[in-house]
């Protein structure tokens, strides 16, 4: 899905510097456009719908029969592409009334769906970070301290709520399964979040000057997806607030590895949780 977005809105800035004097010869020139960049039958699937979105982007609503004159297909291959679609959440169904004398039966279009419309890329990152710029510039590095600690102030008071939940079931919570609530919240919150559990075997000097064996018990919490990415790569100050955060959850120190704003593949914090001795 969004392989097909990202080239739809590639598609549109393109489209975007054209100037409206030229509509007239666009609209005599379309039909000739449409078809020498026109998916073919024999062409693969996935091209052939990443073409459709773009026009159904681009002059939606728009019925399967349009679609299928503008790029020479049949109505009954369009019709299976645009399913596809509607089932990855692009596209979505818009009735259109045929204008003719009478009630008239609504003719079925296709436009894009309003999931598509919050995926593709709307410059909010660019203006968030300019709000972050002028926020440290009016107000220095405590502003911005202040606002990264209220945008993760309700992780723990709605961890503590869900644990609460839990053991009024019955059910005892340890710090692994407070970790895993929090892991559950975040991914609620487009955080992508998993627990990783980690083991340590270390020995340790017993009361004789024996060696006995332990086991410390860790887990690194990982996102692999920032919401906030751009931001954070401008004003670390959030990612610093979200450790604070998961320590005060945990009630333990944690450590930050690693984070998608510093270019590393997920955001990565050791958390360590029970020890553990083994016989």
């Amino acid at each position: 899905m969004h392989q097909t977005l990202r080239r739809r809105h590639e598609y549109q800035l393109s489209a975007s510097g054209r100037g409206s004097s030229a509509r007239k010869e666009h609209s005599v020139t379309q039909s000739h456009a449409a078809r020498s960049a026109a998916p073919t039958e024999h062409e693969a699937p996935r091209d052939t719908r990443d073409r459709l979105v773009e026009a159904i982007s681009a002059h939606g609503p728009i019925t399967a029969r349009r679609l299928a004159d503008m790029f020479g297909l049949t109505s009954a291959a369009v019709r299976r592409h645009l399913a596809m679609l509607q089932d990855e959440g692009v596209i979505a169904e818009h009735d259109v009334p045929v204008k003719r004398r009478g009630r008239g039966r609504p003719s079925k279009a296709f436009v894009l769906s309003a999931q598509a419309h919050e995926t593709l890329p709307g410059g909010y990152d660019d203006l968030a970070v300019l709000a972050l710029d002028e926020l440290a510039a009016r107000g220095g590095t405590e502003a911005v301290d202040h606002l990264a600690e209220r945008r993760v102030a309700d992780w723990q008071r709605e961890v503590e709520r869900r644990a609460e939940a839990q053991r009024e079931a019955g059910r005892d919570i340890t710090p692994a399964q407070k970790l895993q609530i929090l892991a559950d919240l975040l991914t609620e919150r487009g955080f992508a979040t998993t627990v990783r559990p980690l083991t340590v075997p270390v020995r340790t000097a017993g009361p004789h000057g024996q060696e006995r064996p332990r086991t410390l018990m860790a887990a690194q919490l990982c996102h692999g997806h920032c919401p906030v990415h751009a931001v954070a790569a401008r004003h670390p100050e959030l990612c610093e607030a979200e450790t604070r955060a998961i320590a005060r959850i945990i009630g333990a120190p944690v450590q930050r590895l690693a984070t998608l704003a510093q270019g590393a593949h997920a955001c990565t914090t050791h958390v360590p949780l029970t020890e553990g001795r083994t016989p």
